[in-house]
């Protein structure tokens, strides 16, 4: 059954749930119409090609500086590779720069099943930027450092050195990589000897270039736009903070307080900068997504600062995370970096602590039993049924009491028929005296709005669901596609979701159930009940082309939460509610005395004082 309230409550989430699609579907729309040339990265590089956007060490205008020295006694250098791997990671190093030149993900594919690399591209570069005599610093990335051997530790973990004489024996740059097996991070510290000699008093700070590229890798490149992000965290006075732009919104910012770290997210994967030993003293980033380039997702340019004391040995300890964006492995840093996976933000932040503590525990939990990530979500559906079943039961029980209180209330609204307030006063008192909660069948429809937002939020992150197979659908991250269209239909899209259209007959057939319903209750009258009524019918045909684009796993709950529904009201109503025994227990209700609290009270006399004057309007007339 549903009766006005529960109608009320239905629509209420269904209006907040439109409010929100239509937000995140503005953003995505948005990235649609930016435009290259009002980035300002984009505009300093006009005319020239994506991977060229940094500035180039020319060194025929260093011929008499020092940095030229280095260029120079560099140029019959030849560049060496170097692998390792760890088990999770295949990183290939190269001396030109003395950085990893790609970074091969073994565990994960891209949606075509191809290698994921989150590094090795021509724009991606890692370079130091070392002030020299002249106007343009030193750029480490097109220096050939020399390489020491691979070496393994005694825990199994590679170590990789690198060296970069400055001209004397006593002046160098040295970098050493630390890569642990199974781990994502790697260590790197910047050894600075003798360079106090090299880089003039008045520099206080080495600038660190941070150039990344982001590919198309899944199914859907509008939803890796609209989730591509730069996230970063501040530390200031033992305080810390953790916030983030999106690429589609912003396209350059400036730092002015300290960094501990920087990540570039994207919809499953992130490439991070952590400074292990203290923080980055500022720095500048740019972004575009060069709509152009239906194979790049979108790029970035950072500059980040690291303070320079002018000691003759000065050590700097970073790492380099290439990671997954799985909450729990990146709460195991405990940095905060695991925040950069939207388990609810915006003006539905609160809902992040429903997933922590709650759906994301048991979702992982279930999902350490079982194989198959849509089980999972089938179990997970019931669990969280389970949980409001007290409530849901307490709704029908409520909307079993309107329906024997039918007779009476249609016998009110005769009497009353041309005085709604009054007939609003007799009403209350009529529930009060059964002991009924007019507000009972409204209250499973709001829990459902925090669910609703905490699901949505977990189902269109979980790196879990990724490529996982569940039925006919191949990945629960990403919608489900049975039949794509040579068009697009507006607000619906150019292809058909099974699971949508599936959720939409199952919505369909609750909203014939709970009319019929509605109609033995007696909730068929007043106008406003009379565009209520037609509310179920047209929200789940409005909501078929929200939920087309959606991520499958998401879909897949509420269809399996609606067949439950209505599982649930059948046997709740044919087999444990027990209508004669209501109506014994209702008359017995009335025959109790009636209490009535203060708020009653007071709007009972605002009631009256209102019916009180509308008979004075008409007397006077």
């Amino acid at each position: 059954m549903m009766d006005r309230n529960s109608v009320i409550g239905f629509i209420l989430l269904s209006l907040l749930v439109v409010a929100y699609l239509y937000y995140n579907q503005q953003a995505q729309e948005k990235y649609l119409r930016f435009k290259a040339q009002q980035d300002s990265l984009a505009r300093a590089a006009a005319g020239v090609a994506p991977d060229s956007l940094h500035p180039q060490i020319d060194t025929t205008q260093l011929q008499s500086d020092s940095s030229a020295i280095l260029v120079a006694n560099n140029r019959n250098v030849t560049e060496r590779l170097d692998t390792i791997d760890n088990g999770v990671m295949q990183i290939v190093f190269t001396n030109k720069g003395a950085v990893p030149k790609q970074v091969i993900l073994k565990n994960f594919q891209t949606y075509t099943g191809k290698p994921l690399l989150l590094k090795g591209n021509d724009f991606d570069q890692l370079s130091l930027l070392i002030p020299a005599s002249n106007a343009l610093p030193l750029h480490t990335s097109e220096l050939y450092f020399q390489a020491d051997t691979i070496q393994q530790l005694a825990d199994h973990s590679y170590q990789l050195r690198y060296r970069l004489p400055l001209g004397k024996p006593d002046q160098y740059l040295e970098y050493v990589y630390i890569i642990r097996p199974h781990d994502y991070r790697i260590s790197w510290q910047i050894h600075c000897v003798g360079m106090n000699q090299f880089i003039p008093p008045a520099d206080q700070q080495i600038q660190l270039l941070w150039q990344a590229q982001a590919n198309h890798q899944e199914k859907d490149i509008t939803v890796e736009r609209r989730d591509l992000q730069l996230y970063f965290k501040t530390s200031v006075g033992g305080h810390s903070d953790i916030d983030y732009f999106s690429f589609i919104k912003t396209q350059q910012k400036n730092f002015d307080q300290p960094l501990q770290w920087i990540s570039l997210r994207e919809e499953f994967f992130n490439v991070s900068i952590i400074n292990t030993s203290g923080t980055f003293t500022g720095g500048t980033v740019q972004a575009q997504l060069p709509e152009q380039d239906p194979e790049i997702v979108g790029q970035m340019r950072a500059v980040l600062q690291l303070p320079y004391s002018h000691q003759p040995q000065l050590t700097y300890s970073l790492q380099l995370l290439y990671s997954p964006n799985d909450y729990a492995l990146l709460k195991s840093y405990h940095i905060g970096i695991e925040n950069i996976i939207p388990l609810g933000y915006g003006i539905y932040a609160f809902v992040k602590y429903i997933n922590k503590w709650i759906i994301l525990p048991v979702f992982l939990l279930l999902g350490k039993w079982i194989g198959n990530w849509g089980i999972v979500i089938v179990l997970l559906t019931i669990v969280i049924r389970l949980l409001i079943s007290p409530l849901t039961y307490k709704s029908y029980l409520s909307q079993a009491k309107m329906k024997v209180l039918k007779p009476e209330l249609d016998e009110l609204r005769r009497k009353y028929k041309d005085d709604q307030q009054k007939f609003a006063m007799e009403q209350m008192k009529l529930f009060r005296m059964a002991g009924v909660s007019p507000l009972g069948g409204c209250v499973p429809a709001l829990l459902q709005i925090p669910i609703f937002f905490a699901l949505y939020s977990l189902f269109m992150s979980a790196i879990q669901l990724r490529q996982q197979h569940f039925l006919w659908v191949k990945d629960l991250s990403t919608y489900d596609s049975i039949l794509n269209l040579p068009f697009k239909i507006p607000l619906y899209g150019d292809h058909v979701s099974l699971l949508t259209l599936l959720m939409t007959i199952t919505s369909l057939i609750m909203a014939f159930y709970n009319k019929n319903n509605m109609a033995a209750a007696g909730n068929t009258g007043g106008q406003e009940m009379a565009f209520m009524k037609y509310m179920p019918f047209i929200l789940p045909v409005f909501f078929l082309g929200f939920f087309n684009s959606l991520a499958a796993g998401l879909t897949l709950y509420y269809l399996v939460s609606n067949i439950i529904t209505i599982l649930i009201q059948l046997v709740i109503q044919h087999y444990i509610i027990d209508e004669e025994k209501i109506h014994q227990q209702i008359q017995e209700n009335k025959k109790k005395p009636l209490k009535t609290s203060r708020w009653q009270q007071r709007l009972e006399e605002i009631q009256k004082a209102q019916t009180a004057a509308q008979q004075r309007n008409r007397t006077g007339r």
